[in-house]
């Protein structure tokens, strides 16, 4: 071989080398990749976001995962209000679920605002797009969790993309009534275990048919 051939040989050698080693740095150094967590729903609370739009209330009392009782501005009356979106998840897990909303809801301010159809519902409640200080929609929030069920009656037909997109994230990784020992199901079975609910709510749906409380 003659000297300019090895010394060509020898600087292949000595870039491969060097790339090599440049991969290996930049690889290492970004270290391993964690798996990815589950959202945190009281995240919403604080996170960033933009203000929502609709008329600002505090909440009183929760009643149940989607009904709370609200004070309306400049010391108003209290109405008793229903999230617009979302349904209880039923009996199985109706208990955590109203405790999670307590805990999101209760003594802090969150914005009404206007669903697809009337004011009110049978019940006298104002039916309302609730939105957290953060601009989170409570519906999504709500599904995201697993603590109340996708229901489309009266809500803003765009609002329900996002809606049903997390109650699938939350029916995949079995949070709320979509883990144990619910499975999906509204009431236990009389042996104390339960059956899955129908899966035909999901992101193709284009309404629920389950009627809302």
């Amino acid at each position: 071989m003659s000297r300019a051939a090895l010394a060509r040989f020898l600087l292949g050698v000595a870039v491969a080398v060097c790339a090599s080693a440049a991969v290996f740095t930049l690889a290492t150094a970004r270290g391993p990749v964690a798996p990815a967590a589950a959202p945190d729903p009281a995240a919403a609370l604080t996170g960033p976001g933009s203000a929502p739009v609709g008329e600002r209330v505090v909440v009183q009392k929760v009643v149940d995962a989607v009904t709370f009782d609200a004070r309306l501005p400049d010391g108003g009356p209290i109405v008793r209000v229903r999230a617009l979106g979302v349904q209880p998840p039923g009996i199985c897990y109706g208990a955590q679920a109203t405790s999670f909303a307590a805990q999101v809801l209760e003594g802090r301010a969150v914005t009404l605002g206007a669903g697809a159809g009337p004011a009110t519902d049978r019940f006298d409640r104002r039916l309302a797009a609730v939105a957290l200080v953060g601009g989170a929609e409570y519906a999504v929030l709500a599904s995201e969790a697993g603590i109340a069920r996708a229901y489309a009656a009266d809500a803003a037909p765009t609002a329900m993309t996002a809606v049903r997109a997390a109650q699938d994230r939350a029916r995949l990784a079995e949070r709320g009534v979509w883990g144990a020992p619910c499975r999906g199901a509204e009431t236990p079975s009389p042996a104390g275990s339960t059956t899955s609910r129908s899966s035909t709510t999901t992101t193709t749906t284009g309404s629920d048919s389950s009627p809302g409380s």
